[in-house]
């Protein structure tokens, strides 16, 4: 049997110019950080969350990238 987790990536990562490295070594620290505590990374999902608009708004959507872990117990 697996457990899952799933942690949210940066929502925006802003870098130098012409310094994309730094945005993989973002997410692999990330990923890194979460394996030292035993997880095994699974994959990376995008989800779309809509949030209630109030009233008279319009609904507003973020799209958001999510982390899968997931280890056997």
């Amino acid at each position: 049997m697996r457990q899952y987790t799933a942690i949210p990536g940066p929502k925006n990562v802003h870098v130098n110019k012409g310094d994309t490295q730094a945005a993989v070594k973002l997410f692999s620290d990330m990923i890194n950080a979460q394996t030292q505590s035993g997880w095994i990374y699974h994959s990376m999902e995008s989800i779309a969350v809509t949030e209630k608009p109030g009233c008279l708004q319009q609904p507003v959507t973020t799209h958001y990238y999510m982390l899968i872990f997931y280890k056997d117990i």
